[in-house]
């Protein structure tokens, strides 16, 4: 049997392998190393796949001359990822499937993310630890209240520990290897990928590890420095101003339509006749939103990745000094089994002292951002992580229409959350004035999603 060290730790980062694409050997045992799994989807196209001896010049000349799909079919690995929530976003950025643990369904618990130089610093640690029994007295009322737990984890702060199963192609590591470090994911990011994946594909894939060192890589990613504008309040007037929809989300942010593809029926007559799916069709159109969001609705939005996502850095130092989060006008009681939720408005008692727990929790942590920006001179992003999962984002995406029909199905369900359902019941409407044919179809053929008060039957 193939040993193995499972777990993998970088700071609060662990990476735990919990499994491998495995070979058959010619005994019919599981051979766990991926080499011959990138031998034999290159052999396929001369249809000599089944041939065991030699292949390590091949594999180099695949790496060193992009031929990637190999590494791609032939090696797979499946992880479990636990790590704060605000070093997590970067992992969801990446290529292939994630499945996360979700608060809305269960208790966040367990301790929350403190990093190593805060600890130094009495000051400073004293802090984090007054900012995290904070949060966790007010999470706990808020659940001991009868407050839905989607809600209670606003009270959470912006390191709260989550975790979830990633499984990605050796292609894509090795892709993520040759990208260069810079500051819009975090410091733990990069450390985690320089100490744990390097480990993990020298172990299970030597060959493909020593042809990475042979012909090295580099891709640049740090020119964005050259063109980025910083966060600010300039995105509304300066991105926004040529904007063909828009629309104030109550109180929880703002939507805008930048463009979409012209509707042509002909074209979408034609474009539907594509072998096996016809929905592939729509596919050729696409839809690009601006968005200002709370950061636990991103959090879901951003699972839709069928399409492109730019998470913009926050600007904490604007966050904090507008107060700019997120505060529920109603708050809810869950009521029901996990996947099959409903939620009643609370009480008006609870919903006012809820609300009043809340604020005054933002403000006490927008005090403790401004102490330690001020007095100790921590960065806005180190600082940010003793303020709620309340606060607002902005976001770009586009996607096509194949994949909007599967958001719309998910997030104008009445089961979704609130929030994330407030956005998606808004874009759907755009997409039913925007495009009459596919929407028709939509509704008659590829809606599963229940929500009888927008969607016609």
């Amino acid at each position: 049997m193939h040993k193995t060290n499972l777990v993998h730790q970088s700071g609060p980062i662990v990476i735990a392998l919990n499994g491998v694409m495995a070979n058959l050997n010619e005994d019919g045992k599981d051979a766990f190393l991926q080499d011959q799994g990138i031998i034999s989807s290159a052999r396929v196209s001369t249809g000599s796949e089944k041939k065991k001896e030699g292949g390590e010049g091949l594999v180099g000349a695949l790496y060193r001359d992009r031929h990637e799909t190999p590494f791609e079919g032939g090696s797979m690995f499946r992880f479990f990822v636990e790590c704060p929530i605000s070093v997590a976003q970067p992992f969801f950025q990446l290529p292939y499937v994630h499945n996360e643990f979700s608060g809305r369904y269960s208790v966040i618990d367990g301790e929350f993310y403190t990093p190593e130089w805060a600890k130094e610093n009495p000051e400073i640690l004293k802090i984090f630890n007054e900012a995290e029994t904070d949060s966790r007295e007010i999470y706990k009322s808020f659940l001991d209240m009868g407050i839905a737990k989607e809600q209670a984890r606003l009270a959470l702060l912006f390191r709260f520990n989550t975790k979830f199963y990633w499984t990605v192609s050796l292609r894509h590591l090795l892709e993520l290897m040759s990208l260069e470090n810079h500051e819009n994911a975090p410091d733990e990011f990069w450390r985690a990928r320089d100490e744990i994946i390097p480990t993990i594909i020298k172990e299970f894939s030597p060959i493909a590890y020593a042809k990475m060192e042979e012909y090295k890589r580099f891709i640049p990613t740090a020119w964005h420095k050259e063109i980025i504008r910083h966060p600010g309040k300039f995105y509304e007037n300066e991105i926004c101003k040529d904007y063909e929809r828009y629309a104030c989300i109550d109180n929880i942010g703002d939507v805008y339509l930048l463009e979409h593809s012209k509707f042509n029926p002909e074209f979408f007559r034609l474009a539907v006749q594509t072998k096996v799916n016809p929905t592939r069709g729509f596919a050729h159109a696409k839809m690009t939103f601006f968005i200002k969001e709370p950061i636990f609705v991103h959090r879901q939005w951003v699972r839709h990745r069928y399409g492109a996502w730019t998470e913009i850095p926050p600007n904490f130092d604007v966050i904090t000094t507008d107060k700019d989060f997120y505060m529920p006008e109603y708050f809810r009681i869950q009521v029901g089994k996990s996947m099959s939720y409903i939620y009643e408005d609370a009480p008006e008692e609870t919903n006012l002292r809820a609300q009043l727990m809340l604020q005054e929790l933002i403000n006490r942590s927008c005090e403790r951002y401004w102490i330690l920006r001020k007095k100790f001179g921590i960065s806005p992003g180190n600082a940010a992580q003793n303020l709620p999962y309340t606060f607002r984002i902005h976001s770009i995406w586009t996607a096509n229409l194949e994949s909007l029909m599967n958001y719309f199905s998910l997030r104008c369900d009445t089961h979704a959350q609130w929030e994330t359902r407030r956005f998606a019941e808004e874009i759907y409407k755009w997409f039913k004035q925007l495009y009459p044919i596919p929407h028709d179809i939509f509704i008659k053929h590829l809606n599963f999603g229940k929500n009888e008060d927008l969607f016609e039957k």
